[in-house]
């Protein structure tokens, strides 16, 4: 699961509240706008995270912005996280909530790290594969990257499997480095 302690617990809190009242993927759509907006635009941002402004003022802000256009719960959570000062948590918040949501609808979400882009069909069997080892649907995120000369990389939350060939290799130097050959055994007759 992605995020701080602090995000977690703000974004469950939210998670619950929506939970109850049957509203989560709304509240996840306006919470991701709200964060896209927070992400892109610098004015809003440093608005909302300076402390040069009143928290007063930041809530009136809000209300007139945002009451408009987005459910109550939203509007009050920002008016929380003004209040507490943890306006800039909201992207961590976003991705735990984001993170509640998948587990809630039995996803995961796996990074898959290799020199180059997949074939589809790979792509699938490591899917399938996931899917029957861990019993949920798999969102994969494919990045490459040339630094691990071949093989593969999954992510999944803390678990990580390397089968790249540089983690190979590098596990192969440290095993010829560090065994001992006796002469003796190794020139016997």
């Amino acid at each position: 699961m992605a995020g701080n302690n602090i995000a977690r617990v703000y974004a469950t809190a939210l998670f619950d509240a929506a939970r109850e009242k049957n509203i989560q993927e709304q509240l996840q759509e306006e919470l991701g706008f709200v964060v896209e907006l927070f992400s892109t635009d610098d004015d809003f941002r440093q608005y909302m995270t300076s402390p040069g402004f009143s928290k007063d003022a930041k809530k009136n802000f809000v209300g007139k912005v945002f009451s408009a256009n987005l459910s109550e719960y939203i509007v009050n959570f920002l008016y929380v996280l003004i209040e507490s000062g943890r306006q800039s948590e909201l992207p961590r918040i976003n991705a735990v909530f984001g993170d509640l949501m998948d587990e809630l609808q039995g996803r995961m979400k796996a990074e898959v790290v290799s020199v180059s882009k997949l074939e589809p069909q790979v792509l699938e069997n490591i899917k399938r594969v996931l899917k029957n080892k861990f019993n949920k649907d798999v969102i994969v995120d494919e990045k490459t990257d040339d630094g691990i000369l071949g093989g593969v990389i999954i992510k999944i939350g803390d678990l990580v499997i390397d089968g790249s060939l540089f983690e190979n290799l590098k596990k192969m130097k440290y095993n010829l480095l560090n065994s001992k050959v006796r002469s003796e055994v190794a020139y016997e007759d």
